[in-house]
């Protein structure tokens, strides 16, 4: 494997691949096996890389796949909300490396956008102790660097196709260092500063949302996140909803 040139805070432990399955499944064995908090798998191609609800993750050698291993001491619902920490520090570490050439939105709950077409997607899964305790977090972070797939479900770009090509071991380096950046402060403070950094980077506030529910469908207006990290719609009536999972589709 050639020489990365990859540089992480203190904390952070690299495990870099040539090729793997998933970086979230080789994550979840490590953590199985005893692995520390800020272990970091890399790999440069996966045979079987995974999106949310089990979508297929196109793994051509020149993107971004990342899975971070941490193991927060809270509640489930708490980590959960570090799916944010990941989309803000991956959103600045892509704006740092372009020069500012490249200034992701976030879209919630867990996609970067850029003009409408989504550049990263991230995936968060856990294991928990007991049913409440978290036992361990693994997020996963794909970024479309060189390449971006023409068959997507929804359009999609990369950093190449924006005229702003980058190294991925320098977005790597970023992205974790902007991590160390963010993770204290959540521990310290909470969710609240990390849902404010969101917000200057949100996509479609503002703008009328469809929201796919289990059991309905929502239209309204995107106004914001409550102190969970739901997406609030508000209808034309006035009525708010709080929506904590679900499908979301923003016009054009």
């Amino acid at each position: 494997m050639a020489l990365r040139t990859i540089r992480l805070p203190e904390g952070f432990h690299l495990h870099q691949l040539e090729a793997v399955d998933s970086t979230n499944e080789e994550a979840k064995r490590l953590a199985d096996k005893g692995a520390q908090s800020g272990a970091l798998v890399l790999a440069r191609t996966q045979t079987s890389g995974r999106g949310r609800r089990g979508r297929a993750w196109s793994s051509p050698v020149g993107n971004l796949y990342s899975s971070l291993l941490l193991r927060p001491t809270c509640s489930l619902a708490e980590a959960a909300r570090l799916t944010f920490v990941i989309a803000v520090a991956m959103a600045e570490a892509v704006e740092t490396v372009t020069g500012g050439k490249v200034r992701p939105d976030c879209k919630w709950p867990n996609d970067l956008m850029v003009n409408g077409r989504k550049i990263c997607g991230i995936l968060l899964e856990s294991a928990s102790n007991r049913g409440a305790a978290t036992d361990y977090l693994v997020i996963g972070a794909g970024v479309n660097v060189a390449f971006f797939p023409d068959d997507s479900e929804r359009p999609a770009t990369s950093l190449a196709a924006l005229g702003a090509p980058v190294s991925v071991d320098d977005l790597v380096s970023t992205y974790v260092a902007r991590v160390a950046h963010w993770l204290p402060i959540w521990e310290k403070d909470g969710f609240e500063p990390i849902r404010d950094a969101w917000l200057t980077r949100g996509y479609g506030i503002g703008k009328p949302v469809v929201a796919r529910l289990t059991e309905r469908e929502l239209e309204g207006t995107f106004v914001g996140l409550d102190e969970d990290g739901s997406l609030i719609l508000r209808e034309n009536s006035g009525v708010e909803h709080r929506i904590g999972a679900g499908e979301v589709f923003f016009a054009a």
